[in-house]
């Protein structure tokens, strides 16, 4: 099963921060992240308009990866926004890496068993 991603293509008019999206999604370097940034790739990979618990989410997986160097797993994103699993899938259907992480502006992570992130 092959898993479709919009094609990426350099920044336009329509998304002039998605120029420093690699081609897989994910900023080139995290200190690029704004929240124009966040909403641009949210409407790129159909993921809009965020709401108030979309950036709950984003914003904790951010301040996480700042403190600690890595993305948060799933189950420490939903104790710290008290959303249950069921409902971070339902905000972020591409899932947490594909999702959040895009959308927090953190890297794509290094140990991948797959190509599908």
């Amino acid at each position: 099963m092959t898993i479709q991603q919009p094609a990426l293509e350099p920044a336009t008019e329509a998304y002039p921060s998605c120029s420093s999206l690699g081609p897989d999604g994910y900023l080139a370097a995290p200190d690029d992240w704004s929240t124009v940034v966040a909403e641009e790739v949210a409407e790129v990979f159909e993921l809009g308009p965020l709401t108030l618990e979309h950036w709950r989410t984003i914003e904790f997986t951010r301040a996480y990866y700042l403190e600690h160097g890595l993305g948060p797993a799933a189950v420490r994103i939903a104790r710290a926004t008290g959303f249950s699993s069921k409902k971070i899938w339902d905000l972020f259907p591409d899932g947490i890496i594909r999702g959040v992480y895009r959308l927090a502006g953190l890297p794509k992570p290094y140990v991948c068993f797959c190509e599908c992130f």
